[in-house]
């Protein structure tokens, strides 16, 4: 047994040190309240480890150590934020870049009228898409409204005629429970004085490719020829066949939307 032992430190003597380069460290966690806010919004990141800092970015670059170090919470107030954060320490392999999205709140929408969602994923009715709650990539949360139609429509009332420029649909990718993004988006307002809807704008999408990761998505639409109007519609068509080779492939993909924005 001693002979055995002796021969097995001659064994691991000639192993390599183990440096702690081989180390990855873990991407740090961005928390918030929601991602849609009406004045300003404060995100927090959390990563507890000896020697290490989180840099981070608003301008939608990767993360370098020649960027801000997180030392409080930072404060957002324009239309579109993209925070992108990561950890660096030390000795150790960087972390994988973590990042969310933040959106303040447009035009004042007194009422919207939805497709019924799917009894599994109700949300809370249609009140969820225009709550100012939402952006976490959980799907199972009841934010998300959940749909597994052909077509789901919209219909916006806003509480006066306003010219809008710009519709943000807020939606959820997460392949593995066959959730996708939608192929094709259809926007109309209301002709004054009519019961006519006109189509003013239009989002095709390209083919869903395969992607591992959850996320929340803002699809936007722009307005061709805004015009001022108290009525929109919103046409959106999810994926009625998922393409092969992809999670669930041959099945009928489900649509998970949580807000609505209007600019």
């Amino acid at each position: 047994m001693k002979k055995c032992f002796q021969v097995l430190l001659v064994l691991l003597a000639g192993l390599p040190a183990m440096s702690q380069n081989t180390f990855q460290l873990a991407p740090p966690y961005i928390q918030f309240e929601s991602a849609y806010f009406t004045k300003e919004c404060r995100v927090s990141m959390v990563f507890d480890h000896p020697n290490t800092q989180i840099h981070y970015t608003t301008n939608g670059q990767i993360p370098t150590e020649k960027d801000p170090v997180y030392t409080r919470p930072i404060l957002l107030k324009k239309r579109e934020n993209v925070v992108k954060a990561r950890v660096f320490g030390e000795g150790f392999v960087p972390s994988e870049v973590v990042e969310a999205s933040f959106f303040k709140s447009g035009l004042s929408i007194e009422n919207i009228v939805t497709t019924i969602p799917h009894k599994s994923y109700p949300g809370s009715g249609p009140k969820t898409l225009i709550d100012g709650l939402g952006g976490l990539e959980a799907f199972n949360r009841k934010t998300w409204a959940g749909f597994q139609t052909d077509t789901v429509i919209l219909e916006i009332s806003l509480a006066k005629p306003q010219k809008a420029k710009q519709v943000l649909l807020h939606v959820l990718e997460n392949q593995s429970a066959w959730i996708y993004l939608p192929q094709k988006v259809e926007l109309f307002t209301a002709k004054e004085g009519t019961g006519i809807w006109e189509l003013v704008g239009q989002k095709i999408l390209a083919p869903s490719e395969k992607k591992d990761k959850s996320k929340c998505n803002a699809l936007s639409l722009n307005i061709k020829k805004p015009r001022k109007t108290d009525r929109m519609l919103v046409k959106i068509y999810p994926l009625v066949r998922i393409p092969d080779g992809l999670s669930g492939a041959g099945g009928h993909a489900w649509l998970f939307m949580d807000e609505v924005n209007l600019y």
